[in-house]
């Protein structure tokens, strides 16, 4: 028990587990006078195989070999085992002798850790050294559990420090990646976050510690699904990867792919959950840009309706789409290969050609493979298909591995060229197809003469280098290069003689190619013999029409001065009121004036009486005629009635020249129209209208003028008086009860340009439509005549101008005359 005491003292002093082991095993030899031992540790595999580690032996050479034999019963039963002499191996037998080997095992909370062994003791071993050697084994087994515990701790701080080094790496990469990074306690409430998380969500550190994550990201369309999932994953502690819906601060939303992984302690209990976090709203903007735009070409070719192919050169499979077959009659599901559309399906015409220009593309002489062709339908029928593919892979040796093609339905092209092809040669004309050098394309003989050549002689020759006529080749040739050079069309005629008489005839020339022509040559003799009639027709025609023209302008003459008469007739008590106005004031003022002079003659009267009476004796009788006189002057305001003559022979005047300018603008009004034009001016053919019907417009019309300077007009004045008086007396008669009427004169490039606006009841489209109509009229019957308005169009359209409307129920009428200006 004192060698005992002294090994614990050892351990506890130094901590080396090795030399006390060797003490134990030399105390428990020389205790037992054993001549050999052993002290091993028994350490499990993954497995559960036991395994031995030596710590200790004394005078054993190949202990380790003989103490998995000798001790394998001590470690299976768990009990001391005791084997005779024989059992050790390299020793012969020397007759009978008692136990030669002792094997002990020794526990550590209820499992062996390790075993003693002793052997070749003088006269064996029995139950009394067991049990005398038991403080030892004790001994041993707190020796292995405190070396174990030892190597764990010591493993523990090599691990934290390990831990600590990379979570310091971790921690500068996390404070510089553009991640987010979030480290939260086993709770899940934030402890840190790094920078990238702050640029993501504009949230700071402070703003987060103490809060978890999805109290301050998630919003109304992060998925709940992958919030449960990722919960129940944590609280298993597993990692797990989501991508999330996530909202900032901003309340922008954001899509977040999100790693969770646990961090567990020594013991394995889980201390804190670390997630990185990437922004991957591009990408999955990306994906959905992609998905949209496979969308939008799964549809695009749906609606092409053009089959998809690829073949394996290799294994000869032929994948297509289901429209490549539903194209030819058969289900999408059915199976196909290169041979089956080779046997099955190609057209054996067509096959050859198919074969050598597919070959020539996987060979890399054709940039890719092109071919129309027959594909045989499962009804039996021939669809025609073009076919267009490319070599999409090739293997080191630049042999083809995989080709990709598209087949379009061109039957019903086909079709349309056979009957264009037929309808070709059902044309008379003689069609030829010519490059811009002349090289012969393509070549239709007419069906009603002779050629010159076969068409086997003009095509593939130059055209200029054939016996065709000169005036074609000549004509042709600059003819072809204006059509490939802009596009145009070229039509020209030339003469020819032939046996039977000089023919005319016509070529079209029309741009069929980037370089090339169609000319299309057409005998036109009868067509020309045709024209001459009809020409000399219409020049017959034409003199008959200039004949009728100037009756029809004599008679719209007289139309125009009856259609004159008329509206004066409308305008005669406008006409009467006008004079009797300054008649009667006139009158007025005579009659007064007449009165003033009779005062005026009584007075004259006693100035002669006074007169007469003046002699130097009579100065009373003068002094009472002075009284008269002052008496009468006083009763009659002789001074008032002086200075009123004055004012009533003023308005006399005035009335009597307002007579003269109105009797003159009637007769200019009325005048008969010479047959020369003359230079006016439009304002003051306006404003003399406007006089003619002030009477007409002053009761219930304000009329606003806007004149501009305006050059003279060579026109016919008495008729454009008639024009704006048609257009004003309309524009009065649609205003009720009171309007405007706006009158605007500008001069507009080489145009004088008048406005007559009304702020009147406006027109329905049916009426503009028919507003310059003869003898159209939406007045009641018997109030007019309908030719007001076409008569004025047909004086602006003599004088070589427009006259324009534009009018709206409700919203009033605007009349637009425009009148060339006069070039003197």
């Amino acid at each position: 028990m004192h060698a005992l005491s002294q090994v614990h003292a050892d351990f506890i002093t130094h901590g080396d587990h090795r030399p006390i082991f060797e003490q134990l095993l030399v105390l428990m030899v020389e205790l037992t006078r054993s001549e050999r031992g052993v002290i091993a540790e028994v350490q499990r595999s993954p497995d559960g195989a036991p395994a031995l580690q030596l710590h200790a032996v004394c005078a054993w050479p190949d202990a380790l070999a003989d103490l998995r034999t000798l001790a394998g019963g001590a470690l299976a039963s768990g009990e001391p085992v005791m084997l005779p002499a024989p059992a050790l191996p390299g020793e012969a037998l020397d007759g009978a002798h008692p136990p030669a080997f002792l094997g002990m095992p020794f526990k550590l909370q209820g499992d062996v850790v390790g075993v003693v062994g002793l052997g070749l003791r003088p006269g064996g071993y029995d139950a009394f050294h067991v049990s005398f050697l038991q403080p030892v084994l004790t001994t041993c087994g707190t020796l292995i559990h405190a070396r174990r515990e030892a190597e764990r701790r010591h493993q523990g701080e090599l691990a934290l420090t390990a831990q600590q080094a990379l979570m310091k790496k971790l921690a500068l990469v996390a404070a510089r990646t553009d991640n987010a990074v979030i480290i939260t306690d086993s709770t899940g409430r934030t402890e840190w976050v790094n920078e990238g998380f702050t640029r993501i969500t504009g949230y700071t550190l402070e703003e987060t510690v103490g809060r978890k994550p999805g109290e301050l990201l998630q919003g109304p369309d992060t998925d709940r699904k992958s919030i449960v999932a990722m919960s129940e994953a944590l609280h298993r502690g597993e990692g797990i990867t989501v991508e999330l819906l996530n909202y900032g601060k901003s309340g922008r939303p954001y899509w977040n792919l999100i790693e969770v992984q646990p961090v567990h302690d020594a013991d394995g209990k889980i201390v804190q959950f670390v997630a990185i976090e990437s922004d991957v709203t591009a990408r999955k903007q990306l994906q959905q840009q992609v998905s949209e735009s496979a969308e939008r070409l799964r549809l695009a070719l749906d609606s092409a309706e053009d089959g998809l192919w690829d073949w394996n050169v290799r294994t000869h499979e032929l994948t297509v789409s289901p429209r490549w077959l539903l194209m030819l009659g058969y289900e999408p599901t059915l199976k196909t290969s290169f041979e089956f559309w080779s046997q099955h399906l190609c057209h054996p015409e067509d096959l050859p050609e198919a074969h050598r220009r597919l070959t020539e593309h996987m060979e890399g002489r054709t940039p890719m493979y092109e071919f129309e062709h027959r594909l045989r339908h499962k009804d039996g029928s021939w669809v025609w298909v073009l076919g267009r593919a490319k070599v999409v892979e090739r293997d080191e040796q630049g042999r083809a591995v995989r080709v990709v093609g598209i087949n379009s339905d061109i039957t019903s092209r086909r079709r349309a060229q056979e009957h264009l092809q037929a309808f070709i040669q059902a044309i008379p004309d003689m069609i030829l197809r010519v490059r811009a050098d002349g090289l012969c394309l393509g070549f239709k003989p007419s069906a009603l003469e002779p050629t010159f050549m076969s068409p086997d002689a003009f095509l593939g020759r130059n055209i200029y280098e054939t016996s065709l006529p000169e005036q074609l080749l000549t004509h042709l040739r600059a003819a072809l290069q204006r059509v490939t050079h802009d596009s145009s069309l070229e039509i020209f005629e030339f003469p020819m003689e032939m046996p039977f008489g000089i023919h005319q005839y016509e070529a079209r020339v029309v741009p069929s190619g980037p370089d090339e022509g169609t000319c299309i040559v057409r005998n036109i003799t009868a067509r020309k013999l045709v024209e001459e009639q009809r020409r000399r027709q219409q020049e017959q025609l034409e003199e008959r029409v200039r004949h009728a023209t100037r009756e029809l302008e004599s008679r719209q003459a007289q139309l125009i001065q009856s259609e004159k008469l008329a509206s004066l007739g409308q305008m005669a008590a406008s006409i009467a009121h006008e004079i009797n106005n300054p008649v009667g004031y006139v009158s007025s003022n005579v009659s007064t004036l007449g009165g003033y002079i009779s005062v005026l003659r009584r007075l004259l009267e006693l100035h002669m009486r006074m007169e007469e009476a003046l002699p130097p004796e009579a100065r009373e009788a003068v002094a009472e005629l002075l009284e008269q006189i002052r008496t009468v002057r006083e009763q009659e305001h002789l001074d008032e009635l002086l200075q009123d003559m004055d004012d009533l022979l003023s308005d006399t005047k005035e009335g009597t020249a307002r007579i003269r300018e109105f009797i003159q603008d009637l007769k200019t009004f009325v005048r008969e129209e010479s047959g020369t034009t003359q230079q006016a001016d439009l304002n003051k053919l306006l404003q003399v209208t406007l006089r003619m019907l002030r009477h007409e417009l002053k009761h219930k019309v304000q009329v606003r003028l806007d004149f501009g300077p305006m050059p003279l007009v060579r026109c016919y004045p008495t008729q454009l008086n008639q024009v704006f008086m048609n257009l004003l007396l309309n524009a009065a008669q649609a205003i009720e009860p009171r309007g405007d009427i706006h009158i605007t004169t500008r001069r507009e490039g080489s145009e004088a340009v008048v406005w007559i606006r009304d702020t009147g009841r406006g027109m329905s489209q049916e009426t503009l439509e028919r507003l310059f109509t003869p003898f159209f009229t939406t007045k009641p019957a018997g109030q007019g005549t309908g030719l007001g308005l076409s008569i004025c169009y047909a004086i602006i359209s003599r004088h070589k101008g427009r006259i324009q409307v534009d009018s709206e129920l409700g919203k009033g009428t605007t009349f637009l005359v425009r009148l060339p200006l006069s070039e003197e």
